[in-house]
């Protein structure tokens, strides 16, 4: 099983200037903590968005096109702003993050894209796509209705536990999968909530696109302390 991080953002303030050590930050922490995997998901909207993606490509590129940090597996994906009034991660590749704003231009938020928009056009990439944060007040996705079911999962957010139940509940109803994100905007909230997922290092977009679809994939909850002790444990032994 691999343990894997699929909500994580490099800037703490959107307004601040993007640095390299952000997402060194992260990168690091996430092999600290026994991450496998970690998806990188920046707000599309954000002005140094490919900044940010292209310092990922220069760190992490194998030169396969796969990522990799020290034995992690990392996946280039983004957080997609829609006019519903919601918020959609798309995990994927560099490839995949380009052919996106090739077909939605530079998004900002005046110019979000409504849902279908955004499923029609990532349709036929290879994205796991997935509702974020479903319950939060002013970002709740249940207004869509049915096209709902066009997404990979759901989100169980590490924010708003107290509302997975609800989440798990309207997800069985729709015979939608959940998968669990931490939404970490700093580095120590990094692993507060993560996926097992029964796949190999090495697998594919469409690997874990199958195994989700198939509800293979479990969530586990461990405590923000706990994790930050353990991480910061591990690195006072070395």
């Amino acid at each position: 099983m691999l343990r894997a991080e699929l909500h994580t953002h490099v800037k703490i303030f959107i307004n601040r200037k993007f640095s390299p050590e952000q997402l060194k930050k992260r990168l690091n922490w996430a092999k600290r903590i026994g991450l496998n995997v970690l998806a990188i998901t920046e707000h599309l909207d954000l002005p140094d968005f490919w900044e940010i993606y292209d310092c990922l490509e220069e760190l992490c590129s194998n030169g396969s096109g796969a990522l990799q940090w020290e034995g992690t597996t990392v996946l280039a994906g983004t957080e997609v702003s829609i006019e519903e009034g919601g918020h959609i991660l798309l995990i994927g590749s560099l490839e995949t993050l380009k052919i996106l704003e090739g077909r939605l231009g530079r998004v900002t938020l005046e110019n979000a894209p409504d849902f279908k928009f955004l499923m029609d056009n990532t349709e036929d990439l290879n994205f796991v796509r997935i509702g974020a944060h479903p319950c939060r007040y002013g970002y709740e996705l249940w207004k869509i209705g049915s096209q709902l079911k066009r997404l990979d999962a759901l989100e169980i957010n590490a924010n708003e536990l107290i509302m997975a139940k609800l989440v798990q509940r309207q997800a069985f109803d729709m015979k939608i999968p959940v998968l669990a994100g931490s939404d970490a905007h700093h580095w120590l909230q990094m692993g507060r909530v993560y996926n097992l997922l029964p796949l190999k290092r090495g697998f594919t977009i469409a690997d874990l696109k199958q195994v989700v679809a198939r509800y293979k994939v479990t969530w586990c909850r461990q405590g923000a302390i706990s994790i930050m002790l353990g991480g910061l444990l591990k690195g006072a032994v070395k």
